[in-house]
């Protein structure tokens, strides 16, 4: 698949893997509260039940972000950067994909960036 700069133009391989690594570099210095920032300004381009899409600029290339709300219990002093399955969902489920079983992807009403058929108010599929 190829990569395209801002103005239309298809970038070599090699191209591509130093904008990575030139953008990957800039991400990884920043402090948490300093990306925080970035993205809190970033220019927001859709909102919807699952979050906000939005655009920033890193190292002056255009990087997607998604801000997806946060529930009470991922709030939690105790859970602040947890990877923890704090809501029991099955490993299939993902943000972003589709509910087993469901017959389409979405997110559930009931929790907000949680996947539809997985969130913890939605149904439950047994092995």
């Amino acid at each position: 698949m190829a990569g395209f700069t801002q103005d239309g133009t298809e970038m070599s391989h090699g191209a591509r893997l130093a904008r990575y690594g030139e953008v990957s570099t800039a991400l990884a210095l920043l402090s948490d509260r300093r990306l925080g920032q970035l993205v809190d300004g970033a220019r927001s381009v859709k909102s919807g039940i699952g979050g906000t899409q939005a655009v920033l600029d890193i190292a002056g290339v255009p990087v997607f972000v998604k801000r997806i709300p946060l529930t009470d219990l991922e709030r939690r002093p105790e859970n602040v950067m947890s990877t923890a399955n704090m809501f029991g969902l099955p490993p299939f489920c993902q943000y972003g994909s589709a509910a087993p079983a469901s017959g389409h992807g979405g997110n559930s009403p009931r929790t907000p960036g949680r996947p539809t058929g997985c969130s913890p108010g939605g149904a439950r599929h047994s092995r």
